[in-house]
């Protein structure tokens, strides 16, 4: 079975088209996940979160779904009701994780450190169906306390919703990851994409505010997505 992992379609279903028709996504045939930041940015959140429940894609809380929920959005204090009403109801009913594993590929929105992982405790080293299980748990915990009241690690800037690499550089040992989010500083590599491959973390980030910063959402409509199968992780893209 293929999986297939997306991110930060920020509010612009037609990158969540190019996905499924570039990758040729078979539903009930291959596993289709979704790691986060469906929303803000650019035009039509609503039709991001409808077109990937129609997808039935599994949905993993970004730190702007998350940052909702709390009452706190990053970008558009305006966003639809209807948007705040769906994100409010799938992370409070537990609908939405905080990380997945797929043929032993860790997959969360923003990556996990090496010293992100140790602080969760011992029993989970090199076992990512066990770092899975403590990260869901942790975020269920978090959530069940309600917005703005946890101040878990689990939902902190040091967390998968928020890794920085600046603060902590160094990716979790002897795991292989997919991840979006891709704050400013990876990008100021010469080929961050390879050099953060090198170290075991598949970016999936397809950059939709340069996109429409640079192009004016015009086409092409960009593309980056990862395959897992087999263990194996092939990362696609087309960007612009």
């Amino acid at each position: 079975m293929r999986t297939i992992v997306f991110s930060d379609v920020h509010g612009e279903p037609a990158v969540i088209r190019r996905v499924v028709e570039h990758s040729d996504y078979q539903p009930g045939v291959d596993r289709l996940i979704f790691a986060g930041d469906a929303i803000e940015v650019g035009r039509d959140s609503w039709g991001c979160l409808e077109l990937l429940d129609e997808l039935g894609a599994e949905f993993l809380v970004g730190n702007h779904e998350y940052s909702v929920w709390d009452g706190t959005p990053i970008e558009n204090e305006c966003l639809e009701l209807r948007v705040h009403a769906a994100v409010s109801r799938h992370v409070d009913e537990g609908q939405w994780l905080l990380a997945a594993c797929a043929d032993g590929v860790l997959i969360t929105h923003a990556g996990v450190s090496h010293a992100f992982a140790a602080n969760l405790g011992s029993g989970i080293d090199g076992d990512v169906e066990a770092l899975v299980a403590a990260l869901n748990v942790g975020f269920a915990a978090a959530v069940q306390l309600g917005p703005g009241r946890s101040t878990s690690d689990v939902i902190g800037q040091d967390g998968p919703l928020w890794y920085r690499p600046s603060d902590h550089p160094r990716p979790l040992s002897e795991t292989i990851q997919v991840a979006g989010h891709t704050p400013p500083e990876i990008l100021a590599g010469t080929d961050p994409a390879g050099e953060w491959a090198a170290r075991g973390v598949h970016l999936i980030d397809p950059f939709v505010r340069r996109w429409g910063q640079g192009r004016g959402y015009g086409p092409p409509v960009p593309l980056r997505y990862a395959v897992i199968e087999d263990g194996a992780v092939r990362v696609v893209e087309d960007g612009v």
